[in-house]
């Protein structure tokens, strides 16, 4: 059990062992930043938490400026250290099952699982692909580029500055293809669609994060085909293969879900907005969002990879499963 907040010993905290159990916000205060109310500034720099926790976590004295407790009110100055407490025990559980796919020379590509955010953030400071990556490989390796927490699959790594730096470039330039598998709602008019939609802020919503096709927004296209498709009961179902052309966040999830097919057990696009805002307000994946969107992760697997190898200079296809818990799901589905 975490002990009283309150305590003489949580308190004692603040100046032994400070390292351990309180966590920087970011970088110290830019001017750009000086003169907001910290809980404002807090909810939108950092949103995985809302501003109401925040407060709370003010008023409990488990956030800090320049190693002080602050009410909500206090007005951020040029230079100040944000830390919150965050001890290492209280940190979320995750799929640790990282494993090698394949490796040559400075290239790797690594399975990643479905319940593993790529780097420290938010609640997640040791419990990371990052992290878990150096444990296995070595502090050598780094990863290229990134998959949403919630999205299994394949994740290039590279082992040199050098290789990494082309490869990044090859991500940005677009010259590698990418292949994701999502299982969704519904069935698609036609075996095979395109959709060219530019995504941004998605105004007038009340999860203030979502992103959505609107007008004005950054170019965006993927290419989708239905590879099977399941009648049920209880609605139909479609496996599909999609191929991103661009890479904008949340980009399949989003134009799936703009198709008519949200992706089953992503909360953040499920047309029901409660679904989303119950997931914010409890940091957890409840019973109620399940139900709604069916499954407790999104399913979304980066299943392949097609790159030109950066010191062989030869192309390279690297190919991952569907991972059991999304083939289960399918199973379950029948």
């Amino acid at each position: 059990m975490r002990q009283n907040r309150l305590s003489q010993p949580y308190m004692s905290e603040v100046t032994s062992n400070f390292e351990e159990t309180w966590r920087s916000l970011g970088s110290p205060i830019s001017a750009a930043f000086a003169g907001q109310r910290a809980d404002r500034y807090l909810s939108r720099e950092f949103p995985f938490r809302s501003r109401n926790a925040w407060q709370k976590c003010m008023g409990l004295g488990e956030l800090l400026i320049n190693r002080n407790k602050i009410k909500s009110s206090y007005t951020l100055k040029e230079h100040d250290q944000v830390h919150f407490y965050h001890p290492e025990e209280v940190e979320p559980d995750v799929d640790r099952d990282i494993r090698v796919l394949w490796q040559e020379g400075n290239v790797m590509a690594v399975y990643k699982p479905g319940n593993l955010p790529m780097h420290e953030s938010g609640a997640y400071r040791k419990n990371t692909f990052a992290h878990l990556l150096c444990e296995l490989v070595g502090t050598q390796w780094s990863a290229v580029h990134r998959l949403d927490r919630e999205t299994s699959g394949i994740v290039l790594c590279g082992a040199t500055s050098e290789v990494r730096q082309k490869l990044a470039a090859d991500f940005e330039s677009k010259k590698i293809a990418k292949e994701y598998i999502a299982l969704v709602d519904g069935q698609h008019e036609s075996t095979s669609w395109h959709v060219d939609g530019a995504i941004g802020d998605l105004v007038g919503s009340r999860v203030r994060i979502k992103k959505w096709v609107v007008e004005g927004g950054q170019s965006a296209q993927t290419d989708f085909i239905v590879e099977a498709v399941k009648a049920t009961a209880s609605g139909s179902f479609s496996r599909l293969r999609a191929f991103p052309k661009t890479g904008r966040t949340n980009q399949i999830r989003i134009h799936a879900a703009h198709s008519g097919h949200w992706i089953l057990g992503d909360k953040l696009y499920h047309p029901n907005e409660e679904v989303f805002l119950d997931y914010w307000e409890t940091h957890e994946t409840t019973d109620f969002c399940v139900e709604q969107t069916r499954f407790h992760r999104c399913c979304l697997h980066a299943a392949a990879l097609t790159f030109m190898h950066p010191e062989t200079n030869l192309r390279v296809r690297i190919e991952s499963d569907i991972p059991a818990d999304m083939a289960g799901l399918w199973e379950s589905l029948a």
